[in-house]
């Protein structure tokens, strides 16, 4: 601080406090913006260094300025905000437009309270810049756009037909799934992946996760050992930790024969005459162990059978006895209610086939 400024400030609120109070580092030591404003006409009588970086003024300039040379709000909800502001004993927190010297609009959150400061009241305010915040967030919702658009979409084919459901917990979800059918070979392919978390690196995760499932189902191997191939090659993605849970599962409609090979969702749904049974599927988290060896189970289906694959996040929300009269309709609206009804805590999601 130059000898001018800090003269000014002795000559304002600041003149009568002893030495120890004019050392102005206290305030500077705040992570956060602070801005002193005059109760009676608004004007600004101090700034701390990281408001000054912010505003982009000199502390000699802020001495000319007051409350409505930064703030672009009009002048009646500025005074509204303060008026509550001078209600609240705790304080009052509200969000604003805000011009930097520049001539720049930003928005910012305030959290200003009313008080006494050295004979003077005040409004003391921390400003909290709120554009880091927000651009973060439209990029997190523009990934959370493009996660759902990569998504396949649902199938009604003359043998089978499928039906999903995809409930993130916020913007970007840990869950995803895929399925491809190859109409030559009447083989239908199918994954459901459940990531640790539901952010950015879950959503990285899972993208990469569904690439090698593509990859992985061109390989001449069995399902067990294709789910190991993932395994393997996903290693480096989880080496600062995490793990991802997979379901990988293979209708052949030439055999009516399903296969499945489970990685940490160790469950599944069968619907048929007798309702809804819980099949358990045992098998490890991906990313855990490189050398983990899968299972793999082979069941027979029939014309008038359902399957239901879902992730933890939507298992766990279903009753633990299933009414033995729910058939596939009933079970896609029964799961479709719980993922939207608010209660979830983890992302919800389900693939639902039901053989013709």
């Amino acid at each position: 601080m130059s000898c001018s400024e800090s003269s000014k400030l002795e000559a304002g609120i600041f003149g009568d406090m002893c030495h120890y109070c004019q050392r102005y580092d206290l305030l500077n030591m705040m992570h956060d913006a602070l801005v002193l404003i005059d109760s009676r006409d608004g004007t600004i009588l101090f700034m701390n260094e990281n408001a000054l970086e912010m505003y982009q003024y000199t502390l000699e300039e802020v001495t000319k300025l007051s409350i409505k040379e930064i703030s672009h709000d009009s002048a009646a909800l500025t005074r509204e905000s303060l008026q509550n502001a001078k209600r609240r004993a705790k304080g009052y927190i509200f969000t604003s437009n805000h011009i930097k010297k520049d001539g720049s609009i930003f928005q910012v959150e305030i959290s200003t309270r009313y008080m006494a400061f050295h004979g003077t009241y005040i409004f003391a305010s921390v400003v909290r810049n709120l554009t880091p915040q927000l651009k973060m967030r439209r990029e997190v919702e523009l990934a959370g756009k493009v996660q759902r658009r990569l998504l396949p979409r649902d199938i009604a084919h003359e043998l089978f037909e499928i039906r999903s459901i995809y409930q993130p917990h916020g913007y970007v979800s840990g869950d995803l799934y895929d399925f491809i059918f190859e109409k030559d070979k009447m083989v239908l392919h199918g994954i459901i992946i459940d990531v640790m978390g539901h952010g950015i690196a879950a959503t990285a995760q899972t993208g990469v996760l569904k690439y090698l499932f593509m990859q992985a189902k061109e390989k001449k191997i069995p399902l067990h050992a294709r789910l190991g191939w993932i395994n393997r090659e996903v290693m480096t993605f989880f080496e600062g930790g995490g793990f991802a849970a997979a379901f990988l599962f293979e209708f052949d409609f030439s055999s009516r024969t399903l296969t499945y090979s489970a990685g940490g969702i160790n469950h599944f749904i069968v619907i048929n005459e007798q309702g809804p049974e819980i099949i358990k599927a045992p098998g490890l988290f991906l990313g855990i162990n490189e050398k983990e060896i899968f299972d793999q189970k082979t069941l027979q289906f029939t014309s008038g059978e359902s399957f239901l694959f879902l992730t933890d996040g939507l298992f766990e929300l279903l009753p633990k006895s299933l009414n033995n009269q729910l058939d596939f309709d009933g079970m896609q609206t029964l799961c479709k209610t719980l993922a939207v009804d608010g209660k979830h805590r983890d992302d919800a999601s389900s693939v639902g086939i039901h053989i013709l």
